[in-house]
């Protein structure tokens, strides 16, 4: 019995392994759930090709460049930004650089081995962090249970993001200064930790709350001696030192890559800052995250509970290391929304925040424990019942409802425009809407994409296609997008600024419920 109990939470991790495998089943071709997705992807595949540089350097012959630096590039603000000439993605160079050997070996498939294998690690890492605390196998067991299937992290375990390695980099980096002794804090685990952390902002640029938190805990440790304050006892300098050096190196890098230490990220927070609209901006953050995390893990609610009974009664008082996570991700919380550029946009729950999930999760499990011994009123099952309905609430929202809306819904239409364009002869694509040339990013290396947002850029299109010898191309309208007429797209129209008698005849050749397809044809008049 008690082997059992003991292989129980390996048994849980296996069966998260399991079905994160199966969302990784569920991902049907290059099609990705975010569309910038498709950014990091070309710079992926760009760099597994053997390109060692990083601006997006698209192969099209120089006529399209022409277009494409006329105002006709597929991408614009705020995914990609042109710099010295050249064109980058708003994004970390980061994670496709760490991607790029797994799709030169894999395949598109390759790109979710990181985030995958970073999920497990995450809960390997919480699975270590409760046993550090010597809790018990059931309650671990149940950790485990909530973090996987009652949490919008697994969610992400097969989504192409840098969210669970920065999440697992980061959280690994706590875990070693939070399970460490002042005796067992070594020159190792300093260095260990500072360069884990700093790690996880290469590739997410909210972990710079993070690093801000500690170096300020620490430096704060030096004058209030405070138990949850005082996260290091010892061994301070070594681990600033290791943290701010690896940070330093990635702004470095950024300075020679985008001629800024932020990277293309300052684009979107820094350029043009104004602090009065910066601060409205991050309260309206701040609430539209902390919503979405009580939302989408409503494991939060208990452990808040718990903290709040725990100021009336004694027995359920908890360590001080419970009252640095509390601290470190009370201050994370507040500190985030200053530094990202919006709400998340398309997401499964606050992926700017996925961080605080194991941390709550442990403040949540912890506060178990103690209530386990608690054999009065039956104090114990009224707990485990709150629980278990927190549960069911977050295993449907995210496993029942997440798999389906993350994993299944809407991909057919995207796979079904994919493979008409795959069989489709014609070599250039006009889209209404950057968000098309994202979404279908493998087709990059066949067509040549344009942005086309209004009908000066068609007409200036049609003209440079005639000039060229293009009879026609495509022209795509997403369902979410007027595209460049209302109500609807006009069967005919004259290219202007022409000096031919030129015309462009729009026929509609494919539509279902995301996308309607038309054929452009240009005639010239007589």
């Amino acid at each position: 019995m008690n082997k059992l109990k003991a292989n129980t939470p390996f048994l849980i991790i296996l069966s998260g392994v399991i079905f994160s495998l199966y969302l990784l089943s569920q991902i049907p071709d290059e099609i990705y759930f975010s569309g910038d997705a498709g950014l990091k992807a070309l710079l992926a595949k760009q760099l597994s090709s053997g390109k060692l540089h990083f601006d997006l350097d698209l192969l099209a012959p120089q006529w399209v460049k022409n277009l494409w630096d006329s105002g006709l590039y597929p991408f614009e603000a705020p995914f990609s930004y042109k710099i010295s000439n050249l064109y980058y993605i708003t994004f970390p160079f980061t994670f496709p650089l760490v991607t790029a050997p797994f799709y030169a070996m894999f395949g598109f498939r390759g790109f979710y081995i990181i985030p995958l294998i970073s999920t497990w690690i995450i809960w390997v890492i919480f699975y270590k962090l409760c046993q550090c605390f010597k809790l018990d196998y059931l309650i671990i067991s149940i950790g485990l249970l909530t973090l996987i299937f009652a949490s919008p992290l697994t969610m992400y375990s097969a989504m192409y993001w840098e969210h669970t390695l920065a999440v697992c980099l980061a959280f690994n980096g706590l875990v070693i200064i939070l399970t460490k002794t002042e005796e067992n804090f070594s020159n190792k685990d300093a260095i260990s930790s500072g360069i884990l952390i700093g790690l996880s902002a290469w590739f997410r640029p909210e972990f710079l709350a993070l690093v801000a938190i500690l170096i300020m805990l620490v430096i704060v440790s030096y004058k209030i001696k405070l138990d949850f304050i005082t996260i290091i006892k010892n061994r301070q300098i070594i681990f600033i030192a290791s943290l701010i050096a690896t940070i330093l190196c990635f702004f470095a890098l950024n300075k020679i890559i985008y001629n800024h230490p932020l990277g293309a990220h300052a684009f979107q927070v820094v350029e043009n800052f104004s602090l009065p609209e910066r601060l409205l901006k991050s309260v309206r953050f701040f609430n539209e995250l902390k919503d979405s995390l009580l939302k989408y893990f409503p494991i939060i609610y208990f452990a808040i509970g718990i903290l709040f009974i725990s100021i009336f009664r004694i027995n359920l008082r908890f360590q001080p290391v419970i009252m640095q996570i509390l601290l470190i991700s009370s201050l994370f919380l507040l500190i985030v929304p200053i530094l990202i550029p919006s709400d998340g946009g398309k997401q499964w729950g606050p992926r700017f925040l996925l961080i605080l999930i194991p941390l709550f999760n442990f403040i949540a499990i912890s506060g178990l424990d103690k209530i386990w011994k608690i054999k009065q009123f039956g104090f114990r099952y009224i707990s485990m019942g709150i629980l278990a309905i927190l549960f069911v609430l977050g295993f449907n929202l995210n496993i029942i409802a997440g798999t389906e809306a993350v994993y299944q819904k809407s991909k057919q239409e995207n796979l079904d425009v994919l493979d008409f364009l795959r069989q489709d002869s014609n070599k250039v694509v006009a889209v209404a809407n950057q968000y098309v040339s994202q979404s279908f990013e493998a087709m990059f290396n066949q067509k040549i994409f344009f942005l086309t947002k209004e009908p000066d850029n068609v007409s200036k299109l049609g003209l440079a296609l005639h000039e060229q010898g293009y009879q026609k191309f495509l022209y795509i309208c997403p369902a979410y997008d007027k595209c460049f007429s209302s109500p609807k797209i006009p069967d005919k129209f004259t290219l202007f600024a022409s000096e031919k008698n030129l015309s462009m005849q729009l026929r509609n050749i494919k539509q279902n419920k995301k996308y309607r397809i038309e054929e452009a044809t240009i005639i010239e008049n007589k």
